[in-house]
């Protein structure tokens, strides 16, 4: 437990983390300048649940699907790759066991990923708020509301699960490689190459189409949830390869 816990402190603790921190944060407010413009122009109050509209589009957008799995990448993906070729693990091994170490790499590399981003979001989200709902009308009564909160848990989960998938996919490939590079960009390359799969050859796989994990379509039957679920089958998986790729490395020290 206490390997886990360094572990995480660590990763979120890194500079990594904070720059993953406020690239998630300023980009989906980035993707919005031109409706943040035409909020502040605006002679009349704004729709309801503008704020909320306005992140929740920038989320989908095309800046967010080429950043999101480097984002992801930042905070702790090279930490496995970086302790073996600097020689730290042949003094901190005999301090704990292999399976410790391992479990502590990749909790640490899921959390961090999926936090980076989770929080980002949080940030870009409470930011909208404070500028436009001043400004947004009151609901008409009667009328029924959406529950604004909610879809931001909702998304806040989904993307959680997303940077936890493709930060263990960089700890993955970079054991597998041996390479630090392959840390932060095998996650980009993965990405994009399930579009080109989903595109051009298997349409009908839209559970593995990563802008689905962006934005669901009305066809996953438990939306945004039905889409964390998946991410974190994903990772778990993705979890026992780091595993094994990882002990097989650490057998030749």
């Amino acid at each position: 437990m206490r390997t886990v816990a360094s572990n995480l402190r660590q990763a979120v603790g890194s500079w990594g983390f904070l720059l993953s921190l406020a690239g998630a944060a300023l980009i989906p407010l980035l993707s919005s300048v031109q409706g943040i413009l035409a909020g502040f122009r605006s002679a009349e109050l704004l729709s309801p649940g503008f704020h909320s509209d306005l992140i929740m589009g920038a989320l989908s957008s095309e800046a967010m699907a080429m950043a999101l799995p480097i984002l992801a990448a930042l905070p702790y993906t090279a930490s496995f790759i970086d302790d073996v070729k600097s020689g730290f693990i042949k003094e901190y091994l005999p301090r704990t066991t292999v399976p410790r170490y391992i479990a502590g790499k990749a909790v640490g590399c899921a959390v961090s990923g999926g936090l980076a981003l989770a929080l980002g979001i949080f940030i870009a989200y409470g930011f909208a708020a404070l500028m436009f709902l001043p400004m947004e009308t009151y609901p008409k009564a009667g009328e029924t509301v959406p529950n604004y909160f909610g879809n931001l848990m909702e998304t806040a989960l989904m993307f959680f699960a997303s940077g936890a998938f493709w930060s263990l996919t960089g700890m993955t490939f970079a054991a597998l490689t041996d390479s630090k590079y392959m840390a932060y960009a095998s996650p980009f390359v993965l990405f994009y190459l399930l579009i080109i799969l989903y595109e051009r050859y298997f349409d009908k796989l839209f559970v593995l189409y990563p802008r689905e994990w962006l934005n669901p379509s009305s066809r996953w039957v438990f939306g945004k949830i039905g889409v964390a679920v998946l991410l974190i089958e994903f990772s778990l998986l993705m979890a026992l390869a780091f595993a094994y790729a990882a002990k097989r490395r650490l057998e030749r020290i």
